[in-house]
């Protein structure tokens, strides 16, 4: 059997690895701290911890959709980085504060996303363009929603937002 090291695997739409990519090309500097399963979980940026998520867009519902595993919700770090992309193309980036992004989360209730008897719980989220305004919404529990729409930005606009520190009304 062939083994492929996971960071020369290409796994379609790692949004979050272009969008690195660029920003390295464009004199950003990170540092990959954790994979899973070949995706980048979390980053280093400039001394600050983000935890990362790639997400396709479905133009027919006008969302993005993703899930969070139970355990993330026990971590500390600085922001969250959603990259978003469709046909091919980067898109969106979100970047929303860490402790923001977590106890919204933390207000639904996680779903077991395995066939039983296996488990596998995940809190699952979209973000949905409505009206023009980015709306983070979580299943079960309260139905949480979060307007994350001052936190999206084009990818040399969120290149820029970390170059300068992250100098932003949040």
């Amino acid at each position: 059997m062939n083994k492929m090291s996971l960071d020369n695997y290409k796994i379609p739409n790692r949004w979050v690895d272009d969008f690195c990519d660029i920003a390295q090309s464009k004199g950003l500097e990170y540092e990959i701290i954790n994979r899973i399963r070949g995706w980048s979980e979390t980053i280093l940026i400039k001394g600050y911890k983000f935890y990362t998520k790639s997400v396709s867009y479905d133009s027919n519902r006008h969302l993005y959709f993703q899930g969070v595993d139970t355990k993330k919700l026990e971590d500390k770090g600085d922001k969250v980085l959603v990259c978003g992309g469709m046909n091919k193309q980067l898109k969106d980036i979100f970047i929303i504060p860490w402790n923001t992004f977590f106890s919204t989360l933390k207000a639904g209730e996680p779903i077991n996303t395995y066939k039983p008897p296996r488990e596998y719980y995940q809190y699952k989220f979209y973000i949905r363009d409505r009206d023009s305004r980015w709306i983070m919404s979580v299943q079960g529990g309260q139905s949480p929603t979060l307007d994350v729409t001052k936190w999206r930005f084009n990818v040399n606009e969120a290149i820029n937002i970390i170059n300068k520190d992250f100098k932003y009304t949040v």
